[in-house]
C-alpha cells in the first residue's frame, strides 16, 4: 500500500503541474452565464453549450480590478453592447489553481471584435426568424393617421430624450397641437425589454385613443443600445396594432426594434419633427387644396357671369319677340273675341224670344201629367177606402157575435150562474175559507150565502 498524503499535498502537485504546463497564456471561447462584480473585480461564470443546448463545460474566470477597469470600457464602446451575462466572447486567460479556491481561470483579455460578429449573427438570426414568421412588416403595414396628434409615450420620464421630444412638439413653429400621455418604462438596463413590452400591453388596451406609439430615448450609454436588439421586443412591435415610431438615439445599424417598426429615425426630436412635419403636410395640402379649390370656384363664378350676361341679352331678346307675337296674337283674340261674343248675345237673344212658348208649352204638358197623376189616385183612394171600410165591417160583425157568446148574462140566460166574493167572480175553491159570504148570481137574481165546509 502506497503512502498517503495529505489534501494539501495534493493540491500543491497539481498547483505545480498546472503552472509548468499551462504557463502560458490561451484563447477559449464560451458564453458568460454569470457575472457579478465586487469592489471593482468581475466575478463570471464561463459554459459552453452543445448544439442541442445542454451545458457541456462550465468555468470560473476573474477580471482582476486592475484589468477590469480598462476592458470593460474598450469592450462596451467598441461593441456597442453592455459586457453583461449571455454574451459569447473570445479571452485571452491564465489558467490558476489556489489550494483552497480550486480551478479557475484569470481573464487577460477580450477580443471584441468577436462579440461583435457574435452579436450581429444573433441579430441577424432574430431579423431572419422574424421574416420567416412573416410578422416583421406588419407593423409598416398599417397606415399613419393622416393627422397623427394623439401619442402614447414609452420612455423614461426623467430621460433628457423625453424632456427634448415634448419640448419639440409642443414648441412648433405652426402651433399645432399634440396630445401626449407617458407610459412609462425603463430604457437601460436588465428590464428594459420587459418594461417596454408591458408598456406596450398597457396601451394596448385604450388602442382606440391613440395615433401612434412613439418609443424614445436620449443620452446613456451605447452599450445599452443592445437591450433593443431582442426578438420578444421586435415581436411585439411588429404585431402591434397601431403604427410604431422609435428614436432610440443611435448611429449605427439600426436595432431589431427600428426594423420592427412602423418608422424608426434617430433620435427623439427627430420623431417630434417627423410627426410635425406629418401635420405640416397635411396643412400644406389642405392649403393647396384650398387654393385650387378658390381658383375653380372663381373660375365657375367667372363663367357664370359671362354666361348670365349672354343669358340675360338672349332674354331680353327672346321677352321682346314673345311680347310682340302675344300683342298681334292679343289683337286678334279681341277680334275674335268680340265676334264671338256678338254672336253669342244674338243666339241668346233668340233663344230668350223662344223661351216663353216653350215655357208655356212645358207647363201645359206638365199640367197635364199631374191631372193625370190626380185621378190615379183619386180612383185609388176611392178604392182602398171602400175595401178597408169593408173589412172593418167584418171585424164589426165578427167581434160583436163574440160578445155575445163571451157576455156573462149569455150564459146566465143558458143556465149558468156566477159565484162572486166581494164581487170578484170565485175561480177556484181555494180562494174560499169557512166562514166567507158569497153571492151567486143567476138570471133572475141573486142567492147570498155563507161558506160552512
Amino acid at each position: 500500500m502506497e503512502k498517503a498524503i495529505s489534501l494539501s499535498e495534493l493540491n500543491q502537485n497539481i498547483k505545480l503541474n498546472i503552472q509548468k504546463n499551462f504557463s502560458n497564456n490561451f484563447y477559449i471561447v464560451a458564453e458568460i452565464s454569470e457575472l457579478n462584480e465586487n469592489r471593482g473585480n468581475a466575478y463570471l461564470q464561463l459554459i459552453e453549450k452543445s448544439d442541442n443546448d445542454f451545458v457541456k463545460a462550465k468555468a470560473s474566470a476573474t477580471i482582476w480590478a486592475s484589468t477590469y477597469r480598462m476592458l470593460k470600457p474598450y469592450f462596451e464602446t467598441t461593441t456597442g453592447h453592455s459586457f453583461q451575462a449571455g454574451l459569447k466572447v473570445l479571452l485571452v486567460v491564465k489558467v490558476e489553481f489556489h489550494e483552497i479556491y480550486g480551478y479557475s481561470l484569470s481573464i487577460k483579455d477580450i477580443d471584441p471584435s468577436y462579440t461583435i460578429g457574435d452579436i450581429e449573427k444573433k441579430r441577424l438570426q432574430i431579423i431572419k426568424r422574424l421574416e420567416e414568421e412573416g410578422v416583421l412588416n406588419m407593423n409598416k403595414e398599417i397606415e399613419l393617421a393622416i393627422v397623427p396628434q394623439k401619442i402614447a409615450v414609452i420612455s423614461s420620464e426623467t430621460a433628457a430624450g423625453y424632456g427634448d421630444f415634448i419640448k419639440q412638439l409642443n414648441e412648433n413653429e405652426f402651433g399645432y397641437k399634440f396630445y401626449t400621455k407617458l407610459f412609462p418604462a425603463a430604457m437601460q438596463g436588465d428590464d428594459t425589454e420587459g418594461s417596454i413590452i408591458e408598456a406596450l400591453d398597457k396601451i394596448y388596451r385604450y388602442e382606440t385613443l391613440f395615433d401612434a406609439v412613439v418609443i424614445i430615448r436620449g443620452g446613456g450609454s451605447k452599450a445599452d443600445l443592445s437591450r433593443f436588439d431582442s426578438y420578444q421586443l421586435a415581436l411585439n412591435i411588429a404585431q402591434f396594432p397601431i403604427p410604431v415610431l422609435t428614436g432610440i438615439g443611435h448611429d449605427r445599424d439600426r436595432s431589431t426594434a427600428d426594423l420592427a417598426a412602423h418608422t424608426s429615425l434617430k433620435t427623439p426630436t427627430a420623431v417630434a419633427e417627423f410627426l410635425i412635419d406629418a401635420v405640416s403636410e397635411f396643412d400644406r395640402y389642405l392649403h393647396e387644396l384650398s387654393k385650387r379649390l378658390y381658383i375653380q370656384v372663381q373660375g365657375i363664378i367667372n363663367q357664370e357671369k359671362q354666361k348670365n350676361e349672354t343669358f340675360k341679352s338672349d332674354l331680353k331678346l327672346m321677352l321682346n319677340s314673345i311680347l310682340k307675337e302675344k300683342r298681334n296674337h292679343l289683337n286678334v283674340s279681341k277680334i275674335v273675341m268680340k265676334n264671338a261674343v256678338r254672336s253669342v248675345i244674338q243666339n241668346r237673344q233668340h233663344s230668350l224670344s223662344l223661351y216663353p212658348q216653350k215655357l208655356r208649352h212645358s207647363f201645359q204638358k206638365l199640367m197635364s201629367k199631374e191631372e193625370q197623376k190626380l185621378q190615379f189616385v183619386r180612383f185609388s183612394l176611392k178604392n182602398n177606402t171602400e175595401n178597408l171600410l169593408s173589412v172593418q165591417n167584418n171585424l164589426i160583425e165578427t167581434y160583436t157575435i163574440k160578445n155575445y157568446f163571451l157576455n156573462p148574462e149569455t150564459q146566465l140566460q143558458r143556465g149558468y150562474s156566477i159565484t162572486l166574493k166581494n164581487k170578484l167572480p170565485v175561480k177556484s175553491i181555494k180562494e174560499l175559507k169557512k166562514g166567507d159570504l158569497i153571492t151567486t148570481k143567476l138570471i133572475d137574481g141573486e142567492i147570498k150565502s155563507k161558506v160552512e165546509n
